[in-house]
Parts: C-alpha cells; structure tokens; sequence
C-alpha cells in the first residue's frame, strides 16, 4: 500500500473516532452547481442558503481562508470555505481530514470573490463520502489509452471529453426512441440466452443452464424472435438489443454490441431509405446541433437524401468485374484472385466470396452517406429475392466513411423457402463456415402461421455513435469495452501506477 493510501486510511479512522459518519445514507442537496450559477443574482439579492452536493478536486488553503474546486453532474463551482464562517475547530477538523476527491455538502450563500469569480461561501459542511484513493493528476490527466478503457470512472474524471462521449451517445439513444415513438413503433424484448444462435452471420459464445441441462448461446441478432411478434400480430417493433460475437477485435467490433433491430409489417426497402433520410438527421442534429460531422478528416453531412446504386454496379465500376457472369463460386473465386485478393482461396461459399470482394474494393471507398441496394441473394439468407432478378436479395445497406451502418431488407416471410435458406446454410457449416446461419426450426415453424409481409433493419449503435461523435475506435464510445484480461492486481498496486493530485 502507498503511503498516500495510509494517510487516506488513517483520515477515515480519525473521522469514524469522532463519531463522524464518513459515509452517511443522506444528503439534502437543494441546488445543482449549474443551478446555483444560473440564479446567482437571485440568490445574492435574498441570501437564501443553496445546499450543493458533490466532489472536491482542488483544495487552496491561504491561512483562515481556502478556496475548493467543486464538481457535481452539472458542472463546477468555486467553493469559499472561512475559518470564521464554519468556526476554528470545523475548520481545522475539515484541513486535517480532506481529501481531494472526497464528496462533500456544502450550506451557505453565494458570494463574488475578490477576482470576481461566482462562489458559495460554505457556512455549513457535511462529509458524504471518503476517497481512500487518489484521483489522476489533474493537469495532464489519465492518458494510458488502455487505462482509460478499464478505468472508466478515472478516465471521466480525469477527460471531460470522454464524458460528454457518453452523454452524447445518450442523447442518440433518446432522440431515436422519441422519433420512433412518434413513428408508431413498440419497443420490446426478446431472448439474450437462447438455445439457437442464428439470425447473424456469425460465430456465437455458448454457455449451459445447470437447472435445465441445456447448452445454450448468447444471442448474436434478435431478429428471428422479433419476426415472430410480426406473426403474432404486432406491426411496428425495435429493440435496443445487446448482441454478441465471438469474433476478432478491431477499431470497429466489439465482442460485446449494442445495435438496434427494426420490423416493419406492410412496408418496403425503399420504406425503409426513406425511413433513415428522415431519422438519421434528426438524431445527427440531437448529438451535435447539426447535420454535419467531421469524421478522420471528412466532413459527412447526414442531411438527405443519400446517394444509391445497386451492389452490383458498385462492384462493377470499382473492380470492372461482372458479378453476373460470375456466378459459380469456384468461377468468383478465380476471378477474384486474378485481381489480387489472394484470401480467396479460403473462403467457404459463393455468399462470403463476393462479401470479402465488396468489402475489399468497394466499401472502403464509400464515404458520404450511400445506399447500396440488391445484394447476392447468397448473402442475405433471411431477406427476399428481387422480384425482377432472384439472383440477388431485396435488400440495402447504408454506408458512411466506409462502414456499413445500417443493413436492411425485405423480409423472407415463405415458410417453405426460408427452410431451404436454412439448409443451404446448414451445408456451408458443414463444410466449415463459422460464419453460417443456424437452423432454427422453430422460426421456420412460427412462418407456417403466417408473416405480413415486412421489411426489416439493424444499425449498429456503436458504430453510429462513432460516427456522429468523430471517433475512430469503437472502444471511445463503449463505456467497458470488452479488453484483454491483465494480471490482477492490487488496489495499492493500481493506484501506486497513477500519478497523484497534490
């Protein structure tokens, strides 16, 4: 243990000696900080007594007279704390036991100091809570970038960006609620533990119900139990759905995922675009008061309407290869390899070929907001056939800074053909994919019933987060992302590696 934790240690021992509760239950806080600033003339003319509520991060002792740095959720305040205000004995007792970052209340008027800074003059003070560790040091911060991940609470403390992050990211949450609901659409929710992973090219996490005896997986997409409210009635649902893959880490994926799921019966794709030109500036305007984003370098402006082109002709124009004189995946493959992109010949189905060829030329050269409409049939195992070419899927993606941020199509509702999608992707694991659907039959059961026909979304929420805050890692707008596991280490260790508020 450092010996700044002694100290701490030894102040709270001294406190609780004096029959002085350094964790009381209450707290009569009657004005926020902002508050307190907002109706400082008010407050001045009456000297009325405002109660504030909050921690001290810079304490100034100048004889009889200290001067407190103070923060609550609202903001900062200066705090003026008078020996002959709170009495000798207070005072002495509040210098020989504070610690900065500990939470007080503070009782008083408010008054303009010297300087002309707004203040309360603290005529009454209560400890609410004793820190027993020290904060990061307050000029330079905590800058560790994987300290600043697992300790969140310091990295707040220490980088007001990084918790206005957070609060923008709230805002984004809220004004997609509120349009939603404007929007006629029911929030719901759906299974995380569930006994088939499927409704997500992807590779799930498992884990097993003692009671039950069962294996089960931590779901990767929410949509095949959403579609079963389509059947059972319900026609407008979303959910906020927490998501899971067991897959890679990178500036864009998270294990651990937040992204919204949207079902929409009697509606369209083209529904859906529209849907987005209507929401999507509206959430950018929540998050920043405007439409316009500035993004590694790039201005993306969120006000629609957005560009569209077919998947096809993306391919086309970028790589002048012709999807539909490439239909055989060995063909693709060949083909693909010819053009340099060699990982080809490990790839497993006509559907993940031509993806990692999209991926490859097309996407990363999508930087304003754009629609990429159709997509091979062999991609989207849960979305409908194009009417007019059956060979691709009615289906849409939005694109921004080369991300893929909204996937959207229209929803396959034949009970009879979903099944064959299932099996088609059944052999694809079979022959080693991880990435293929599972079948769940009891989706396709629930189709037997009947589904109106529906279009359907995902957006990712941290990858839209990311997008409308300028960040370039996913982990900035996650509060834990998920990191790789450290050696324990001791609280006096952790805190010995961070430097120290004096």
């Amino acid at each position: 243990m450092i010996p700044e934790e002694i100290a701490r240690l030894e102040r709270r021992k001294a406190l609780a000696d004096l029959n002085i509760n350094p964790y009381p239950a209450e707290s009569h806080r009657s004005h926020m900080a902002s508050d307190v600033l907002a109706h400082f003339k008010d407050l001045d003319a009456s000297q009325e007594q405002a109660t504030v509520a909050g921690r001290i991060t810079i304490i100034r002792k100048h004889g009889g007279l200290t001067f407190l740095r103070f923060i609550d959720a609202s903001g900062e305040i200066q705090i003026v704390l008078q020996r002959d205000d709170v009495g000798v004995e207070s005072y002495e007792l509040f210098h020989k036991h504070a610690d900065m970052g500990d939470f007080f209340e503070f009782t008083g008027p408010v008054m303009t100091t010297r300087n002309g800074e707004k203040s309360l003059r603290a005529q009454q003070f209560t400890w609410l809570s004793k820190t027993l560790a020290p904060l990061p040091e307050k000029f330079h911060g905590l800058t560790d970038t994987e300290k600043r991940y697992r300790h969140r609470y310091l990295d707040f403390l220490s980088n007001p960006s990084s918790l206005e992050l957070a609060k923008s990211r709230s805002r984004m949450v809220a004004a997609i609620r509120s349009f939603l609901a404007e929007e006629g659409f029911d929030e719901v929710e759906t299974p995380i533990l569930v006994p088939i992973a499927s409704g997500g090219a992807a590779k799930p996490f498992t884990t097993h119900h003692n009671a039950l005896h069962a294996d089960l997986f931590l779901r990767v997409a929410p949509e095949l139990y959403l579609k079963r409210l389509l059947v059972g009635g319900m026609e407008k649902v979303y959910e906020f759905a927490k998501c899971f893959r067991n897959e890679g880490i990178s500036p864009q994926h998270n294990p651990e995922f937040t992204q919204i799921e949207l079902y929409w019966a009697y509606a369209t794709k083209e529904d859906l675009m529209d849907h987005f030109e209507r929401m999507l500036p509206r959430v950018a305007t929540a998050v920043t008061g405007g439409t316009k984003v500035e993004l590694e370098g790039e201005e993306i402006n969120f006000a629609g309407p957005y560009a569209r082109l077919t998947f096809h002709d993306a391919i086309f124009g970028e790589t002048g290869i012709d999807i539909d004189a490439h239909k055989d995946e060995q063909e693709l493959r060949e083909v693909m390899i010819e053009h340099g992109i060699q990982e080809a010949d490990r790839i497993i189905g006509y559907g993940e070929l031509v993806d990692t060829l999209y991926k490859k030329t097309v996407r990363p050269k999508l930087i304003q907001p754009t629609f990429v409409t159709n997509y091979p049939a062999a991609m989207k195992p849960l979305a409908k056939k194009d009417d007019e070419n059956p060979f691709y899927s009615a289906s849409v993606q939005l694109l921004i800074n080369g991300s893929e941020v909204v996937n959207a199509f229209n929803e396959l509702n034949d009970p009879q053909e979903q099944k064959e999608r299932f099996e088609e992707q059944q052999e694809l694991s079979d022959r080693g994919s991880d990435e293929a659907f599972a079948v769940d039959h009891e989706y396709v059961k629930a189709l037997t019933h009947g589904m109106p026909p529906a279009a359907g979304y995902g957006i990712g929420i941290d990858r839209l987060a990311m997008m409308l805050t300028g960040q370039s890692s996913i982990k900035e707008v996650i509060l834990f992302p998920t990191l790789k596991p450290e050696a324990l280490e001791t609280p006096s260790e952790e805190a010995d590696q961070m430097q120290v508020t004096e």
